[in-house]
C-alpha cells in the first residue's frame, strides 16, 4: 500500500511525495455508547486503515484525492479564499480540519498535495471518519511544525466532528487512533482520559470481523438522537440526584435511579449505559485472567443490550450475531455506532475452521451470497511510515 499510494501521488500531481502516513481503523471490544456518557471503553487499532502520501506545492492550494472516492476527482481548497460550506463528501473533513487549525490561531503557509487510499470499509463501524480526521490534523501538525501533542490532536479531531461535521461523537475513536499500541487494547476512562494498556496476545483466540454489507453515516442515523436522549435522562435524574455523567451511576444504584425516570424509552437508554459501563470493568478481569468464555458471554450480552435497550442494532446485525453463536463463537456483538456496520466475534483458534464452515452454511442459506470476514489484530496507532 505504501508504494501504491506514492505511485498514485505521482500520477495525480506529476511530482513526488516526500512523506507517507498510516492512520488505522479501530475495533471496540466493549463499551459502546459509553464514551459520550463519561464511561469506560476498550478499543484497539487494527491493521487496516488509511494511507496518505503528502508533498508540498507552490499554489497556495490544498489539493486532496481519495482513490476510494475517485469519482470526485481532486478536491481543492484555496487558502486565500476558503468557503466553509459542507459538500457531504470526504472533502468536508479537510475543511473542518483547516477551520479547526485556524481557530487555534495557526497559519497554513503553503499548499499541500495529498493522496489517500484505504483498505478500511466506509461505514463498517471501524471509525474511518476518525481515522481521516486524525490523519489530516497530524499531517498539518508535522508539515507546519505546530507542535501539537497526541492529546491535542485527539481533542481537535473530536471538535471537528462535533462542531463542524455535526456528529456528536465521544472521544474514544480519536483517542485510540492516536494512542494505539501493538498487542494491546486500551481501557480508557472517557471522563478523565486516564487509560491503561491491557495485553492481547492472540495466542488462543481470534477476533473475527464480519461485515453486514449495510453502511451508514452517523450524522444521518439516529446516533445524535441517542446522545440527546441520554442528556435528557441525566437532566431528569438530577432533579433527585447529582451525577455529572450517566456512567457515574453504579449498577448497585441503578434500580433506585430508574424509579425517577418514568418514560420507558429513557429508562432503557439509562439501563444500557450503566450496565455497559460495568461490562467494561468485567471485561478487563476476563482479559487479564484469559477467561475467553466469560469475555464472550459479555460480548453477546452487550449486543442484546444494544439491540433491546439502546435500539441501535438492525435485523441483519442481529441475524449475524445469532449465526455466529450457533456456529461456535464464544461471543458476538455489533460494533460501532450502530444502524449498520460489522459484528465482532470471539472465536478460539482451535474452533476457527469449524466456525467459518458452519457460519458460511448458515449465511449462504439465508442470503444466497458469500460473506465477508477478516481476522483483526491489535496494532499501533497513527504513524509515519516512510
Amino acid at each position: 500500500m505504501k508504494k501504491h499510494v506514492n505511485n498514485l501521488f505521482f500520477e495525480k500531481y506529476n511530482h513526488y511525495s516526500n512523506k507517507t502516513y498510516f492512520s488505522p481503523g479501530r475495533v471496540n471490544i466493549i463499551g459502546e455508547h459509553t464514551d459520550y456518557n463519561g464511561g469506560l471503553v476498550m478499543p484497539f487499532c487494527i491493521d487496516k486503515g488509511l494511507y496518505a502520501a503528502v508533498g508540498r506545492n507552490d499554489l497556495k492550494v490544498i489539493r486532496i484525492y481519495s482513490e476510494n472516492f475517485s469519482i470526485l476527482g481532486i478536491i481543492e481548497v484555496n487558502l486565500s479564499d476558503i468557503e466553509y460550506e459542507l459538500k457531504k463528501n470526504f472533502g468536508d473533513y479537510l475543511l473542518g480540519v483547516i477551520k479547526e487549525i485556524k481557530s487555534k490561531g495557526k497559519d497554513i503557509t503553503n499548499g499541500l498535495d495529498i493522496v489517500l487510499s484505504s483498505n478500511l470499509p466506509v461505514g463498517g463501524g471501524l471509525s474511518s471518519s476518525a481515522a481521516l480526521t486524525v490523519l489530516l490534523l497530524s499531517i498539518f501538525n508535522e508539515e507546519f511544525s505546530y507542535g501539537y501533542g497526541k492529546i491535542d490532536i485527539v481533542k481537535m479531531a473530536k471538535s471537528v466532528e462535533n462542531n463542524f461535521l455535526g456528529v456528536k461523537c465521544g472521544i474514544m475513536d480519536q483517542f485510540v487512533i492516536a494512542f494505539g499500541k501493538e498487542n494491546s487494547t486500551i481501557m480508557l476512562d472517557s471522563k478523565t482520559l486516564d487509560f491503561e494498556y491491557l495485553p492481547l496476545d492472540f495466542e488462543d483466540f481470534y477476533f473475527v470481523l464480519i461485515n453486514s454489507n449495510t453502511t451508514r453515516k452517523l450524522k444521518d442515523s439516529k446516533y445524535n438522537d441517542r446522545q440527546a436522549e441520554t442528556k435528557e435522562v441525566l437532566r431528569i435524574i438530577n432533579g433527585s440526584f447529582s451525577y455529572e455523567y450517566l456512567a457515574d451511576i453504579s449498577v448497585n444504584d441503578l434500580d433506585e435511579v430508574l424509579e425517577v425516570v418514568k418514560d420507558e424509552v429513557l429508562r432503557k437508554r439509562l439501563r444500557h449505559v450503566v450496565k455497559e459501563n460495568n461490562r467494561v470493568k468485567l471485561a478487563k478481569e476476563m482479559i487479564l485472567k484469559k477467561d475467553f468464555k466469560g469475555l464472550g458471554l459479555l460480548l453477546t450480552e452487550a449486543h442484546y443490550s444494544l439491540k433491546n435497550d439502546y435500539e441501535v442494532s438492525t435485523a441483519v446485525l442481529d441475524e449475524l450475531v445469532e449465526m455466529a453463536v450457533k456456529s461456535g463463537a464464544l461471543g458476538s456483538r455489533m460494533i460501532g455506532g450502530g444502524f449498520g456496520g460489522s459484528t465482532l466475534n470471539l472465536v478460539l483458534k482451535k474452533d476457527f475452521d469449524g466456525f467459518i464452515a458452519s457460519f458460511k452454511k448458515l449465511y449462504e442459506a439465508k442470503y444466497e451470497t458469500s460473506f465477508i470476514y477478516s481476522i483483526v489484530y491489535a496494532k499501533d496507532g497513527f504513524k509515519r511510515i516512510d
